[in-house]
C-alpha cells in the first residue's frame, strides 16, 4: 500500500472521533501528502496551502508506526519526527493512530472540547461499601510485600504511599545538573497559558520545548502570570526510551500490565485540577514535592464530574476543593478530602476512579504508571 493510500486509511474515521483539521506529512523534499478531516477526509499528494499541523517524519519510521513497531511519540522525543504548527491538535495522533488500527466504527460523532454525562464505574460501588477513608496510609517498601499489596491494597482500591520506593533508580540517585546529560536532545510537549481552566481541552497552549533546556530553565524564579495561569509544565510526556535505563519498574503489577511511563516536570505552582484516571496509576516522586488533594470514586456526581466522551473517557470535574463552591455543589460539603504530599522518593498507589488534583510544591520531576490491571470500570 503507497503512503496516499495509508494515509487515507489513517484518517478516514478521525472526524468520526471529533478531530478536524487539515495534517500535512513531510517525507523527503519532494515527498509530501496532506489529509483535511472533517466529517469526512480526503488526502492529496503535494503540499497545502495552510495546513493546521506538519509532521516531519522518515518514510522508514512512519510505516513503523502504522505497522505498530514504532511508536510516534517516542519518535518525537527523539527527534526523529518534527511538529509545526497547532500542538494541541498534533496531540491527538497517537488517538487517531489508536482509533485507525484497533477502534473500528464510531457510532456517534465525539466532540473533542464538549462535556459530556460521565458513566458510574464499578470503582464507585467499591468504594462506597468500604469504610471512609480520612488519610493516606504511608508504609516503608521494605514494610510492603508485594503479596500484602495484591491482597489488601490492590483488590480494595486503597491509595497508599510507599516511602523509600525509588532508592534503586540511577535517576533518584542524580542530582538535576548530573541529569541533564541524559535528557540532553530530548524533546517534550509544554502547556502553557490557562491550561487549567482549558483540562482535557484540544484548545490548550502546547509547545515543543528541548527537555535539557525546560529543566535549566527551571532555576529562573517564577511566578502566576497577572491573569492568575500557572507556569509552563511539562506534563504528561512519554518517558523516553533514552531514560527508561534511568528508572525501574515498581514490581506490584506484572510487567505485562503496565502502560509506557509518562514523565511531569515542572517548577513550584504547576496544577493539573481534579479529575480522575481509568486505570490504576502509580505515581512516583523522583524530585521536589507535589501535594495530592484526594477523593473517593463514588463522590461523581457531587463533584460535578464530566467526560470526554459519550460512553465515558477523560473524567474532569467543575467542583475546585481549593475555591469550593458549595451553592453550586451542595453534596460536596459531605465529601471528604484526602490530602498527602509526596516526597522525592515516594510512590503514591492511586486507584483507578480515585479523584485527584496535583499541585507542585517544589521544582518537580515525577514519573507515573498506569496499568491495565483488568479491575474494570
Amino acid at each position: 500500500m503507497d503512503l496516499q493510500s495509508i494515509l487515507g486509511k489513517l484518517f478516514a474515521n478521525a472526524g468520526a472521533v471529533g478531530i478536524e483539521g487539515v495534517f500535512q506529512f513531510v517525507f523527503g523534499p519532494q515527498q509530501a501528502y496532506w489529509s483535511e478531516v472533517k466529517a469526512g477526509s480526503r488526502t492529496e499528494a503535494g503540499r497545502h496551502a495552510s495546513p493546521d499541523v506538519t509532521i516531519e517524519v522518515a518514510e522508514k519510521d512512519f510505516l513503523g508506526i502504522m505497522s505498530g513497531i514504532a511508536n510516534v511519540e517516542e519518535l518525537f522525543a527523539s527527534g526523529r519526527l518534527k511538529i509545526g504548527g497547532n500542538m494541541g491538535l498534533a496531540t491527538l495522533l497517537p488517538q487517531i493512530i489508536e482509533h485507525a488500527m484497533h477502534g473500528g466504527a464510531v457510532a456517534e460523532k465525539v466532540d473533542m472540547n464538549k462535556r459530556y454525562p460521565t458513566p458510574p464505574r464499578f470503582s464507585e460501588k467499591l468504594t462506597a461499601g468500604l469504610p471512609t477513608q480520612r488519610s493516606v496510609e504511608r508504609v516503608a517498601r521494605s514494610d510492603l510485600s508485594v503479596a500484602e499489596f495484591r491482597s489488601r491494597y490492590l483488590p480494595n482500591g486503597i491509595p497508599l504511599v510507599i516511602s523509600n520506593a525509588l532508592h534503586d533508580w540511577p535517576l533518584f540517585k542524580l542530582s538535576r545538573e548530573e541529569s541533564l546529560v541524559h535528557f540532553a536532545e530530548l524533546q517534550g510537549i509544554t502547556r502553557h497559558g490557562d491550561y487549567v481552566k482549558k483540562t482535557f481541552s484540544t484548545e490548550r497552549d502546547f509547545r515543543s520545548t528541548s527537555m535539557a533546556e525546560f529543566i535549566a530553565s527551571l532555576d529562573q524564579p517564577t511566578t502566576k502570570s497577572a491573569d492568575g495561569a500557572p507556569p509552563a509544565y511539562m506534563g504528561n510526556n512519554i518517558l523516553p526510551a533514552q531514560l527508561l535505563q534511568q528508572i525501574k519498574y515498581p514490581p506490584y503489577f506484572d510487567a505485562a500490565q503496565f502502560i509506557p511511563p509518562r514523565i511531569w516536570i515542572g517548577p513550584k505552582g504547576t496544577l493539573t485540577p481534579l479529575h480522575r484516571d481509568d486505570t490504576d496509576n502509580l505515581f512516583a516522586q523522583v524530585w521536589g514535592q507535589k501535594t495530592f488533594t484526594l477523593a473517593a470514586p463514588h463522590h461523581r456526581e457531587a463533584l460535578g464530574t464530566w467526560s470526554t466522551a459519550p460512553k465515558g473517557g477523560l473524567d474532569g470535574c467543575d467542583f475546585n476543593p481549593d475555591a469550593p463552591d458549595y451553592q453550586r455543589f451542595p453534596a460536596a460539603r459531605d465529601v471528604p478530602f484526602l490530602r498527602v504530599t509526596l516526597e522525592a522518593g515516594d510512590l503514591l498507589f492511586l486507584p483507578e476512579g480515585w479523584f485527584h488534583q496535583v499541585e507542585s510544591v517544589s521544582t518537580s520531576l515525577s514519573v507515573n504508571f498506569w496499568v491495565n490491571s483488568g479491575r474494570g470500570w
